[in-house]
């Protein structure tokens, strides 16, 4: 096989992950329509969907990974516990950084989010927007540690192991040049958050996804800090998100 090909096999096995993801979930969402899709009927129809979109593309880099040989360490995974605990505090360092940087950009974008909404419907700036009476009646629905663990814990794990353990680790067999290597998981990382538009969703999600992808290149490509920050960001922004809704009941 040539460099050329192997290259582009390698690029392939890169995607692939993503598209068996979004097989199985884009057909949903045109089919049962947004409202359907993120205000579903059911607690149980809910976790089916997450666990659909994390769970294809876990399973699926698994796969890959013991067709190509990867090692965890390979992808960012095992380090002693005096380096662990010093990356343990640099991923949260980078989280307060990422979390006051996106506060001090809400201030400025919340004047372009539209004050009363009817129905589920798409914004470019903010993606779908969910009318509050529906998302409060969807909440009651809820465990609320349990959509906490959904919403924490494995995106969290999966995301991490997937863009910054396992596409860098792809990437840079591509790619020599590592600002490229993170640029291109940082772009695919932020437009799979197209769902909340551009300033909720594509922006932030890049300023995420380069951070995090500069610092797992930083600490020679260990996911502890991408991880620890990752875990950080999203256990605040779901007590913020469930805390909002309480309040708004």
């Amino acid at each position: 096989m040539s460099l050329r090909e192997e290259n582009r096999s390698l690029f392939w096995f890169w995607l692939t992950p993503i598209l068996v993801m979004l097989s199985i979930r884009l057909p949903w969402l045109l089919i049962a329509g947004p409202e359907r899709f993120f205000i579903p009927p059911s607690e149980f129809e809910f976790y089916v969907g997450q666990s659909l979109k994390y769970f294809s593309i876990l399973f699926t880099m698994i796969l890959i990974i013991i067709r190509l040989g990867i090692s965890l360490k390979d992808i960012g995974f095992g380090s002693g516990l005096r380096v662990m605990l010093s990356e343990i505090l640099t991923g949260g360092v980078f989280a307060l950084f990422y979390i006051l940087l996106t506060w001090i950009l809400s201030i400025f974008f919340i004047q372009f989010m539209p004050e009363q909404v009817e129905q589920v419907t798409f914004s470019i700036l903010y993606g779908y927007i969910i009318p509050m009476d529906k998302a409060l009646e969807f909440a009651y629905m809820l465990n609320p540690w349990v959509y906490a663990f959904y919403m924490t814990i494995i995106p969290s794990v999966i995301e991490e192991t997937y863009f910054r353990g396992y596409s860098i680790n792809i990437l840079k067999r591509i790619f020599k040049n590592l600002w490229i290597v993170n640029l291109l998981q940082t772009i695919l990382f932020s437009f799979l958050h197209w769902y909340r538009g551009i300033l909720a969703g594509i922006l932030p999600m890049f300023l995420f996804g380069f951070l995090f992808g500069f610092v797992t290149i930083r600490n020679g490509y260990r996911l502890t800090s991408a991880l620890t920050g990752h875990l950080a960001t999203n256990a605040l922004s779901t007590f913020l998100y469930l805390r909002g809704l309480q309040t708004a009941s």
